[in-house]
């Protein structure tokens, strides 16, 4: 009875320690579950915010514009070619010219776009001219109405329709000033409903990228159909003789005495067994639309 009792008090510590021993591997692998579960989630929502980021930035609903200045327009002055320009009645020596590209890439037309050019700089130039020319087969009496502005360095225009976009075709709004120094311009949108912002190149970068990959993968493709259709009606030649190669071999070794076996069933099972498994499988795509490949052995 005591040595019972005594074998069940040794007994106890091991198992604790068996105990607390699987307590532990259950905790780290419970920790290494949770782990793993929590990248995940982390890794999903980072590519989630990620897709969802770069889709609204590629289906954004805003106008663009391209910006170019041109300094000194005139690259001879016009007195040394003996012609003169006045504005105002005051002659002019040479002008420059701030252009804007107006381009509608999103998905659909935009009507009433309030768009205000205004000149940046303190010392503003005297303004020549300035105005928005449609693109061909767009009426610009139709389309482009100029409204009053309370800010006498600023032009406002209404568009009436901006179309989507097709090929090269945008709304070119040109303005020209005094002098060969052109001036700092932004342009931005009057309208609640409607919003503009520099042009994003990267948008035309990822579509050449996106179409030249597509043309490799279509390259590699059609040569990989085109080496694979060749080599199944001429896989039946080629084993045939490699099966025949290995046959006029074993033959030679027989001659030679280099087999320890001459019985020509033993020769003739080798060579089954040989064109059995070197009998290339059929292609899964060309088997099931071309006639089944014929082998002699």
């Amino acid at each position: 009875m005591q040595g019972c009792c005594a074998m069940k008090l040794r007994s106890a510590p091991e198992l604790v320690g068996a105990h607390q021993t699987h307590k532990e591997t259950y905790l780290a692998e419970y920790k290494k579950h949770v782990v793993g579960e929590a990248t995940k989630g982390i890794t999903a929502g980072i590519v989630g915010a990620l897709l969802l980021f770069f889709g609204q930035q590629w289906l954004n609903s805003d106008l663009e514009f391209k910006q170019l200045s041109r300094n000194a327009y005139l690259s001879t002055p016009l007195g040394h070619q003996g012609l003169t320009m006045a504005f105002d009645g005051k002659p002019l020596k040479n002008v420059s010219v701030v252009e804007f590209s107006v381009i509608n890439r999103t998905s659909k037309q935009v009507a009433n776009a309030d768009l205000v050019f205004a000149v940046d700089d303190e010392a503003s130039p005297t303004l020549v001219s300035g105005g928005i020319i449609p693109p061909k087969g767009i009426s610009a009496a139709e389309a482009i109405e100029e409204l009053s502005s309370k800010d006498a360095k600023a032009r406002k225009f209404r568009i009436r329709v901006i179309p989507k976009q097709r090929d090269s075709e945008y709304f070119h709004a040109v303005f020209v000033f005094e002098g060969e120094k052109a001036p700092s311009m932004s342009v931005s949108s009057a309208s609640g409903d409607v919003a503009i912002a520099p042009y994003q190149q990267w948008k035309d970068t990822t579509i050449a990228v996106v179409v030249l990959l597509a043309f490799v993968c279509l390259w590699v493709a059609a040569q990989t159909a085109l080496t694979t259709l060749i080599d199944y009606f001429l896989e039946p030649r080629r084993h045939k003789k490699q099966v025949e190669r290995f046959t006029e071999h074993s033959i030679g070794l027989l001659k030679e005495g280099k087999l320890k076996s001459s019985d020509p069933e033993a020769l003739a099972d080798a060579g089954a067994i040989y064109a059995s498994f070197t009998r290339p499988k059929p292609s899964k795509f060309w088997s099931k639309i071309l006639p089944e490949q014929r082998f002699e052995y």
